[in-house]
């Protein structure tokens, strides 16, 4: 069969329904126990074959590096460098997921990047060897291969897979607050994380499809200092939280998107409608089992 030249590939976000810090390591990263779920909500990444040598990046949100500063850009050249070079490469981006939103969107264009690398160059790579390059481009990546639901140590990296909740659905709202996530973590105080056998207890809730035990155990250490900074933030997620139908609402990452587990597609739209207006970004969205999907 003739290799595509072309290929559409959607990259899904995530959402972290717990995350709490439980260390500081010798390289200046942070331990993370976390519980990632892969969302509905994807960016497009189609990418082509050309003739011309080299990786080009298209994108159609203004803010997006277009070089080497892209995650999708340096996916592609370290697969490139790992089997030794490939003829060239454009990525177009069509982005639906917020920048710098705490949803894994450019962790989401580089998984996309490399399993669609892989595919449309029959590379014959592995997952698991895709996630072990992944790992070294940014600590979602792994997960946004692996997509659907897991358990996350290390700096998030090493993947336990769980079950995944099946379309359960989520507001996610985003004021378009910028936050670092180098200074969140750079001033954060350890000693205010929890024991870390309190991640068994939604991790259970998780592996039995409970959804409202995992509303009731969502929880993000980081917001503990994002919230102190920005006051709009604890305000959105408390409205969120009291809403018909949620059964909990949480910062996903190191913010600043806030999400709510909904009861059902109808709650969830009444309270969309709620925000839709007052933030630059609100939408409906749901659980997804897949982090990569390749439409062609």
């Amino acid at each position: 069969m003739k290799k595509p030249n072309e290929l559409r590939v959607r990259a899904h976000g995530k959402i972290n329904l717990y995350l709490d810090v439980v260390g500081k390591r010798n390289d200046g990263y942070h331990n993370l126990e976390t519980v990632f779920h892969s969302i509905a909500l994807h960016d497009e990444v189609i990418l082509r074959e050309k003739s011309e040598t080299g990786i080009k990046i298209l994108c159609d949100y203004p803010d997006v590096p277009l070089d080497s500063n892209n995650l999708a850009y340096r996916a592609a050249q370290s697969l490139s460098d790992f089997v030794g070079g490939f003829s060239g490469l454009e990525i177009k981006i069509n982005k639906r997921i917020p920048v710098a939103a705490g949803l894994a969107g450019g962790s989401a264009n580089a998984a996309a990047v490399l399993v669609g690398v892989n595919t449309i160059f029959s590379l014959g790579l592995s997952d698991e060897m895709l996630m072990t390059i992944g790992a070294k481009l940014g600590a979602d990546v792994p997960f946004c291969i692996q997509g659907g639901a897991a358990f996350g140590k290390g700096i998030g990296d090493i993947l336990t897979p769980l079950p995944d909740l099946s379309d359960i659905p989520i507001v996610l709202i985003n004021p378009g607050i910028a936050i670092s996530t180098s200074n969140i973590f750079r001033n954060l105080n350890i000693t205010l994380t929890k024991p870390s056998n309190e991640s068994i207890i939604i991790r259970t809730c998780v592996e039995k499809g409970d959804i409202i035990g995992v509303g009731k155990n969502l929880y993000n250490l980081l917001e503990i200092p994002v919230f102190a900074k920005h006051a709009i933030l604890s305000e959105l997620k408390t409205r969120l939280s009291t809403q018909t139908g949620c059964y909990g609402a949480l910062m996903s990452g190191s913010g600043a998107s806030i999400f709510s587990l909904m009861e059902n597609t109808v709650t969830a739209k009444q309270c969309e409608s709620l925000f839709k207006t007052s933030v630059s970004f609100c939408t409906t969205t749901h659980t997804y089992g897949l982090g990569v999907c390749i439409d062609n």
